[in-house]
């Protein structure tokens, strides 16, 4: 005997950049309307209000898969959520063994949207189709935001790494010698040192005293320096990439 399968309004979402796909049937297959939501208020609220729409017209509840595209999916996946809609996450990389299997036309927002929903309908009955989506469970207020500070940290440290390879390399290029006073370029005296004067060339006529007054270059530090002082050397380069430094 068959199982049977609760009706169910089905959303998938293809997500772009400014402007995404919205495919929405029902759990016993067929495709109720399609449309282009813009990522913005007005698209929103017209996206949410064919939503209550539909649920209200069959009496049950509603269910959204969507395919994250960096991050474009935010706000619109916490405002599902808020209305107690669930949630599903489109996973990639199954996904593209799934199309592999099931190949289609070539890619379109459109028809990626329907094919979503097509996937979607099917996980009832097929397991591969299952393991495509996976259902956002519900998590406390607290380890979004931790989530999302950790995120940011690990943004920062990439662009900090960077930003210190372009630094160092333009150094090596302008000043060769200069690095060698510190272990880290990264260090906050030496920052200071390099932005103590508005041209680089200057850095190596300071004097003990004006060193000295330098937030944390002290005196171990300040004999580097002038060690360094006494040998420096600058390639024609440091006319105008001394200002990018």
């Amino acid at each position: 005997m068959l199982e049977t399968i609760p009706l169910e309004v089905r959303v998938s979402i293809d997500m772009g950049s400014h402007q995404h796909r919205v495919a929405i049937g029902l759990s016993h297959g067929g495709v109720l309307e399609e449309f282009d939501m813009a990522h913005q208020a007005e698209g929103f609220d017209h996206f949410f209000s064919r939503l209550a729409a539909y649920e209200q017209q069959y009496g049950c509840p509603v269910a959204v898969a969507m395919e994250g595209f960096n991050g474009y999916a935010r706000p619109l996946d916490t405002m599902i959520r808020a209305r107690d809609y669930r949630l599903y996450n489109i996973n990639n990389l199954k996904l593209a063994r799934f199309k592999e299997i099931f190949p289609g036309a070539a890619k379109t927002d459109a028809l990626d949207a329907r094919k979503d929903l097509e996937l979607f309908q099917l996980r009832d009955h097929l397991p591969l189709a299952k393991e495509v989506l996976q259902e956002v469970a519900a998590t406390p207020e607290e380890n979004t935001i931790l989530k999302r500070l950790t995120r940011r940290r690990r943004y920062l440290v990439r662009e900090k790494g960077r930003v210190l390879n372009r630094l160092q390399s333009d150094l090596q290029a302008v000043c060769p010698g200069l690095l060698e006073i510190t272990n880290d370029a990264g260090n906050l005296w030496f920052l200071r040192f390099l932005t103590s004067r508005p041209e680089l060339t200057q850095l190596a006529r300071l004097r003990r005293t004006s060193l000295l007054k330098i937030r944390g270059v002290g005196a171990t530090y300040t004999g580097a320096i002038q060690a360094w002082q006494k040998h420096a050397v600058f390639s024609h380069e440091v006319a105008w990439v001394g200002e990018m430094i």
